[in-house]
Parts: structure tokens; C-alpha cells; sequence
């Protein structure tokens, strides 16, 4: 599905680096978590992926990966939508259960269908 409102929302997500919660339908289920930008995902995705690495964090690996985030590098993010503490959503379960969610990037016209705010744990 490629949904004009839901891609405007993401571009005005990147362009002003804002987020909210969201709640999104995609073939794998539902998800739910916190819409961010393309810039702030790669950030996240980066340091995570950084501090995750074999003896402590890497700064060569999180430079590596974040240049993906830099300037210029806006067109291709433009088809994807990023969420942030994300879980998917299994009847009155989400996933993973902790107090964190993940990281999550997925094509923005494989989503079938969203609303605007997400499920949280109670």
C-alpha cells in the first residue's frame, strides 16, 4: 500500500525530526512504537550496533554505519519508515516484553494500514 498521508507523515518526521507514537499494520502483524527519523535512526542504529561489538564499544564501526545519517544522504530513507522502541503487538502481549523496545525499519509501502499513537505495556 503506498498511503499519501502516512508518507507525508514520515517526510514530515525526517524533515523536522519530531516524533509520536504509531501503530502500524504490515503483513508480519502489528507493531507499535515510536515514529523517528531516518537521521535519528541511524544515530541509534549505529551506536547501538557500535556498543554491541566484541570488547566494547567501536568507534570505527559506529562511524562506519553513521554516515548513512549524514547530510545528502536523505533519498535513501525515503521509502523506509523507523520506529523506536518498537514491539509487536500478539493479542494483549507485546514483544520483546521488557521496558525497552528495538530499533525497527521497514519498507513505508508495506505498511497496510496505522493509527496514530501506540499500545504501551501497562
Amino acid at each position: 500500500m503506498n498511503d499519501p498521508l502516512l508518507k507525508a507523515l514520515n517526510l514530515v518526521v525526517n524533515e523536522y525530526d519530531i516524533t509520536f507514537g504509531v501503530t502500524l499494520a504490515v503483513s508480519g502483524g502489528v507493531i507499535a512504537g515510536t515514529l523517528i527519523s531516518a537521521k535519528t535512526f541511524v544515530a541509534d542504529f549505529s551506536d547501538s550496533f557500535s556498543n554491541a561489538w566484541p570488547g566494547g564499544a567501536n568507534e570505527h564501526v559506529r562511524s562506519g554505519f553513521a554516515v548513512w545519517g549524514e547530510p545528502g544522504s536523505e533519498k535513501i530513507h525515503e521509502e523506509f519508515i523507523h520506529l523506536r522502541d518498537a514491539r509487536y503487538v500478539f493479542g494483549a502481549e507485546l514483544t520483546p516484553s521488557g521496558l525497552d523496545g528495538i530499533l525497527w525499519r521497514g519498507k513505508l509501502d508495506s505498511v497496510t494500514g496505522f493509527s496514530l499513537g501506540a499500545f504501551t505495556k501497562n
